[in-house]
């Protein structure tokens, strides 16, 4: 049986084995015309990683969840060295939710004879277990012996959609602190987005993400650099604030995770916030698959 965690994001799907792809597609009826991510599937094609989902509150409803982690398996059926198997797949959920769709969500994912092409190699198998975990809390598992001397850790996990944020004392989880806020990253993206369109520059996603990485080729790089750093100052000031007015002390040991807090870890290492840790995007796939056991 393979084990593999899959971190289902809104923004991005990441598997423990260091796959990542946007979580949107293109569909057709016909092949694209090159394979790479094509996945074909209950008599359809799909072009993975283009034209992201909007967001879906419950991803039981719809089939795109499932649908995009089938490239996550096949590329963990391909280290195996196999095309037939037996999965047992970690998942997660935001804090907020966990509590009312892990079952639902548990059983979303369970299927037998499941088939389809993906990258021009045929796949057959069957979703025998499925576990779900908190979102942020499996992406601390594997660094609690890094952090085993701090008293209390905040984490703070940046997603596409939500930021989840807990409190563990002496690596005790606080239940009380557990919440799920709406500010994650799409918030973000949209408002560089709406601001640049005004000035006749429609960038993707993607390239948004080059933006602020720094990396922009574009003829008016210097006012989409200009208006990308007012935009993430802003973000990191109203996220912050949030933290501050539920609470929470970040000059206590801090610890962000998630693929936010990967792109904007500049502006979390600062002297008023005590960051001692910044856990990479897949540290929430990673936590599924240790969880799992």
């Amino acid at each position: 049986m393979i084990k593999l965690g899959v971190d289902n994001g809104n923004y991005n799907t990441k598997s423990s084995e260091g796959m990542l792809y946007a979580s949107g597609y293109t569909a057709s009826d016909k092949e694209f015309i090159t394979p790479d991510m094509q996945l074909f599937y209950e008599g359809r094609y799909y072009a993975v990683g283009e034209r992201r989902m909007r967001f879906q509150q419950d991803k039981t409803r719809e089939p795109d969840t499932f649908m995009l982690t089938l490239p996550a398996i096949a590329d963990a059926m391909k280290r195996a060295g196999t095309t037939s198997a037996e999965i047992a797949l970690g998942v997660g959920l935001p804090i907020d939710s966990y509590g009312t769709q892990k079952e639902a969500f548990r059983r979303y994912f369970l299927r037998d004879n499941v088939s389809f092409l993906f990258e021009g190699t045929s796949y057959r198998c069957r979703i025998a277990e499925c576990k779900v975990f908190a979102q942020g809390h499996a992406a601390l598992c594997r660094y609690y012996p890094q952090l085993k001397d701090y008293r209390s850790i905040t984490l703070v996990d940046i997603g596409g959609y939500t930021v989840d944020i807990l409190t563990l004392h002496d690596l005790r989880l606080d239940r009380s602190s557990c919440a799920s806020l709406r500010m994650g990253t799409i918030t973000l993206y949209s408002r560089i987005q709406d601001t640049l369109q005004r000035n006749d520059i429609l960038l993707s996603d993607e390239l948004i993400t080059d933006a602020i990485r720094g990396d922009i080729q574009h003829a008016d790089s210097k006012l989409i650099h200009a208006v990308v750093e007012q935009a993430v100052a802003a973000y990191c000031k109203e996220l912050l604030n949030a933290l501050r007015e539920r609470g929470l002390d970040l000059r206590l040991p801090t610890v962000f995770a998630g693929g936010g807090a990967e792109l904007l870890e500049l502006m979390l290492r600062r002297s008023d916030i005590n960051t001692v840790a910044v856990l990479n995007r897949f540290a929430n796939a990673d936590g599924f698959r240790l969880l799992m056991g």
